[in-house]
């Protein structure tokens, strides 16, 4: 069976679908909640999370360092996520980071400005010019976190093989067409041969964010140059055995970590 990515407008009837999707599937559904929960036992913080999930971040944001752990937790959690199969993953760019992943069926589910303003003013109760307004920020939110944190374009039809317009195409035909491509030859997978290059994407996430917090306040330029079975290789330079030893811990205390293989450098700064 495949792994599915569903990527939506807002009122496209996308969140609908996914969920129809995975009920009739019987696979995981994977939304922001499941997406916040892993990000919180990861360590990201509540608030960061509401700030720059599926959200354009500010100039500000972009350059902070939050920015940068966001973008690693997100990444480890899609990739664990997609270690499992018969998953259902609505939104977070998974689409983006699972586009060369065999066995992925990445959707797409658009409708007409007119058609989402319309179910916008019914099911929640705004009026045209502020429902308008709502949609669009919602369009650009979406738009402006793929190209902040992933650098690709929403709208790029190529990273998507089912694209469905629900204008014309009610949501029950849209659940079947996509069970149906979801079941085909064309997507299956073979969940062990895929298993170890997940698990290996998803701990490098972490480790480089245990390296980011620790170059922080130490002279260190580390970086993780392999991993193999769970045990991490580790290259760079640290300006004390003290610093190298620290960097050596903090990795093996990550989950899934075997052993680690410490390579970093000592090398004296002189500052003169």
């Amino acid at each position: 069976m495949a792994i599915i990515t569903v990527s939506r407008q807002r009122h496209s009837l996308g969140d609908e679908i996914a969920k129809a999707v995975a009920d009739d599937l019987g696979y995981d559904f994977i939304d922001k909640q499941r997406i916040g929960d892993a990000l919180s036992r990861l360590g990201l913080p509540a608030r960061d999370m509401e700030r720059f999930d599926e959200k354009k971040p500010s100039v500000w944001d972009a350059l902070a360092t939050h920015h940068t752990k966001f973008l690693f937790l997100m990444r480890a959690a899609i990739y664990d996520f997609a270690q499992k199969n018969n998953t259902l993953i609505l939104g977070r760019g998974a689409q983006v980071l699972l586009k060369d992943l065999p066995g992925t069926l990445h959707v797409r589910i658009v409708a007409p400005m007119p058609v989402r303003l319309e179910r916008l003013m019914v099911q929640e109760g705004y009026d045209e010019k502020n429902g308008e307004k709502v949609l669009r920020q919602s369009d650009r939110d979406s738009s402006g976190y793929i190209r902040s944190f992933f650098g690709e374009d929403w709208n790029d039809h190529n990273f998507y093989d089912l694209v469905i317009n629900t204008k014309n195409i009610s949501a029950v035909t849209a659940v079947a067409m996509i069970a149906n491509t979801a079941q085909s030859v064309e997507f299956k997978r073979e969940p062990d041969a895929l298993y170890d290059k997940l698990a290996i994407l998803s701990l490098q996430q972490q480790a480089e964010l245990v390296l980011l917090d620790l170059r922080r306040g130490n002279p260190i330029c580390a970086s993780v140059t392999d991993i193999d079975r769970g045990i991490i290789t580790l290259t760079g330079t640290a300006d004390s055995e003290a610093v190298k030893d620290d960097c050596g811990l903090a990795i093996s205390k990550i989950k899934d970590v075997k052993g680690v293989h410490n390579q970093i450098a000592v090398v004296k700064v002189n500052y003169g």
